[in-house]
């Protein structure tokens, strides 16, 4: 009796990875394989460039599967330098934007027989959004996703009516840039609530220039409140108005006060860890320290701006040199910040943190 034939998913980096790692997984399951966790026959690896670390790491796992399953094929996508890899046996590179033409007939939907680690607690990752085009100055990801997607309203409203039927009770709205969703970030969320039974909306990172009026008047409505996650995630990464400008970042330290003051005179009606209902809204962000030339008065800008809002999450990193950023090019002879700063600023940033 043949065996049956069995895959094995890896996924790197960010939310939007997640969910297209998911999607593939279901052409697997489509194709009559199973989930494993060893003697996969395939193995799809979904890598992750937005740091020099996160690239090494994921171009080192292929190598590490690919000895312990020698007679396993390997598929390989994702944001990493896949050059390095094109050539060896029994790999097979997708660049993103083959990927997402193998991926767009599947309309963002997959099933929960994937077995991905959302699945088990109920949580459906919804991409509506892939792709840039803003080109912030340190970020590597408008040359790897330089192809903008958008999934229309129709079908994402579909795809959470599906996974409804599959008995998920929380979809998490995911895009690589969602300024740049192009059917209107509060139109869509507006109409997943009217026009599907999902009981709870939350949301992987959203850029603050999609918090409209029309997003907070969707949490001032009784009829939502529920349905929509009381904690945000939403990338400042800086501060300093010098440093915003210099990262090419779409807004201001003004503009970022406002947006959290109206926030923060939202309700709350739903039961949240007491560390969020401090506010009617939880809030959790990115922050990047050591970006090149900035100075003490630039990091205690965005520190006093942390604390000023009152974050309850808050991802810190490291400045990481990308090729062919402008950050890079433009700063490569500048003197560097040294790692003693660095890890200063990073633990006075996890120090701002909220506690409960």
């Amino acid at each position: 009796m043949k065996s049956p034939k069995k895959f094995l998913s890896i996924n790197f980096g960010c939310r939007v990875n997640a969910a297209e790692t998911n999607q593939w997984s279901q052409t697997f399951i489509d194709q009559g394989y199973s989930p494993t966790n060893s003697n996969p026959d395939i193995i799809f690896i979904n890598t992750c460039a937005i740091t020099k670390k996160g690239e090494k790491e994921s171009l080192n796992k292929i190598k590490i599967l690919r000895q312990k399953y020698p007679t396993s094929k390997i598929f390989v996508s994702g944001c990493a330098n896949l050059d390095k890899i094109k050539d060896l046996d029994n790999v097979s590179v997708f660049k993103n934007d083959q990927k997402e033409k193998i991926l767009k007939e599947l309309q963002s939907s997959y099933t929960r027989h994937i077995k991905d680690k959302f699945s088990h607690t109920n949580r459906f990752l919804l991409k509506i959004q892939s792709g840039c085009s803003q080109f912030c100055s340190y970020c590597i990801v408008p040359f790897k996703r330089p192809k903008l997607f958008s999934l229309s309203i129709e079908k994402a409203v579909n795809t959470v009516k599906k996974a409804v039927e599959n008995n998920y009770q929380e979809i998490i709205i995911t895009g690589v840039n969602l300024d740049q969703y192009q059917y209107g970030f509060s139109k869509l969320i507006k109409n997943l609530l009217e026009k599907t039974d999902i009981k709870l909306i939350s949301f992987g990172s959203i850029p603050i220039n999609c918090i409209d009026q029309n997003f907070i008047n969707l949490f001032k409505n009784k009829d939502y409140q529920n349905r929509l996650s009381h904690f945000l995630h939403i990338p400042i990464q800086s501060g300093s108005d010098k440093i915003l400008k210099l990262m090419n970042r779409p807004y201001d330290s003004k503009k970022i006060i406002e947006t959290f003051n109206k926030l923060k005179s939202l309700p709350s009606s739903r039961e949240v860890p007491p560390s969020k209902t401090r506010r009617g809204v939880g809030f959790g962000t990115d922050i990047i320290v050591g970006f090149p030339t900035e100075s003490e008065k630039d990091f205690q800008d965005t520190l006093k701006l942390c604390q000023k809002i009152g974050f309850t999450k808050i991802h810190v990193f490291k400045y990481s040199p990308r090729p062919n950023t402008k950050a890079r090019i433009i700063f490569e002879n500048s003197p560097k910040i040294s790692k003693e700063t660095l890890k200063d600023r990073s633990n006075k940033i996890k120090l701002s943190e909220l506690k409960n």
